[in-house]
């Protein structure tokens, strides 16, 4: 229902916004990472909201979204080669299969290209959040690669709804993972503040 789903993500939303409002009221020195983490969950809501009625829009929303986490990911720790080979090794994966896949229709070229555009960039998400768990081993740093693990995994699954559409259970694999992805991530801004 996508009454439900807005309400929802604006329940993400409004979390990350009261998580940095705590964040503020904790006189946290440096903001930056709960800036952009609220930023993130506002533009995911908005994306949400903008899918339903146009794709690109939408998927461009999320995608400046997800552009703003991996921001956030380079306040924990800066962007090391490290980070740079695992987010490639992902996305080469990734757009392999969107590009070879013989069950995937998208009906129109450029739907392919904004999924090869967007796979890029979750890519970069999931790996630069493995590569600060790599570097720094805490439950801050686990809970936000779960979160991008469990975010990568359900736009896969919205893949799969949306341009092979042959099973049922994908779409509920995707929005099961979703909310709980967006939620670690507003969690990780309290985790964030008490791993000081």
């Amino acid at each position: 229902d996508f009454t439900l789903k807005c309400i929802c993500s604006g329940l993400f939303a409004a979390l990350g916004v009261i998580n940095l409002a705590y964040a503020f009221l904790k006189k946290v020195k440096n903001l930056s990472f709960h800036i952009c983490m609220a930023l993130g969950l506002v533009f995911a809501m908005l994306g949400d909201v903008i899918i339903k009625y146009d794709f690109i829009m939408g998927a461009a929303t999320f995608a400046l979204g997800h552009v703003i986490f991996v921001v956030a990911y380079c306040f924990i720790s800066k962007l090391k080669a490290m980070d740079v080979m695992i987010s490639g090794s992902i996305f080469v994966l990734g757009a392999a299969f969107l590009m070879f896949c013989p069950l995937l229709d998208f009906g129109e070229p450029i739907f392919k290209l904004v999924c090869v555009v967007y796979a890029l960039i979750i890519s970069m998400m999931l790996g630069k959040s493995i590569g600060n768990l790599i570097k720094e081993k805490s439950i801050f740093t686990a809970v936000v690669a779960c979160a991008s693990f469990l975010f990568f995994f359900s736009d896969l699954m919205l893949v799969l709804d949306w341009f092979i559409g042959i099973w049922s259970w994908t779409d509920h694999a995707c929005m099961g993972t979703y909310y709980p992805a967006l939620c670690f991530l507003a969690y990780s801004m309290i985790l964030k503040i008490k791993n000081k």
